[in-house]
């Protein structure tokens, strides 16, 4: 058995392998694709009130989101009205505080200042106080030690008029 194959029969032979195969896969795709389609069935008739009932829904959602956004605009709207109303003021409260803040500072420096010549006027008093004490007390000890002398000045006179 000799049989020759032409190129052209052997293309043929393998464009029929070729289609044999895809409409095998075909096959295969529409037995799972009526698999899905059963299963989506199922699920539908098992969910078909709860179904409805979010379908009967729907139209109440819109509106209440509607009505929200509305509400949520006009809010917005007022706001910003509110905001703008009061940015001066706010400009001005931040610009007075800060006056007071600088006011503050400067008292606050004043009473350093203050404490500070007070302390310096209370030492300087207390020096002198103890200067004053110790020059006294140095006095003091120098008119007694002047009694001293004289009287021992006029015990000498004394003696010396007393021996004549």
């Amino acid at each position: 058995m000799d049989t020759t194959i032409t190129l052209h029969e052997l293309f043929k032979i393998l464009l029929y392998l070729a289609g044999i195969g895809a409409l095998i896969y075909l096959a295969l795709v529409l037995k799972n694709l009526v698999k899905i389609t059963g299963t989506v069935k199922d699920m539908l008739e098992a969910n078909e009130v709860a179904i409805d009932d979010t379908m009967k829904k729907v139209p109440d959602i819109a509106n209440n989101a509607t009505k929200i956004s509305a509400d949520v605009a006009v809010i917005t709207g007022e706001a910003t009205h509110l905001v703008n109303e009061v940015k001066p003021e706010v400009e001005k409260l931040v610009a007075t505080v800060g006056n007071v803040s600088n006011t503050v500072d400067g008292i606050s420096q004043k009473v350093d200042s203050t404490a500070l010549r007070v302390s310096d006027t209370v030492v300087d008093i207390s020096d002198s106080i103890s200067d004053t004490a110790k020059t006294i007390s140095i006095n003091a000890n120098n008119v007694v030690d002047y009694f001293y002398i004289l009287r021992e000045v006029i015990e000498a006179i004394r003696d010396v008029f007393l021996s004549k």
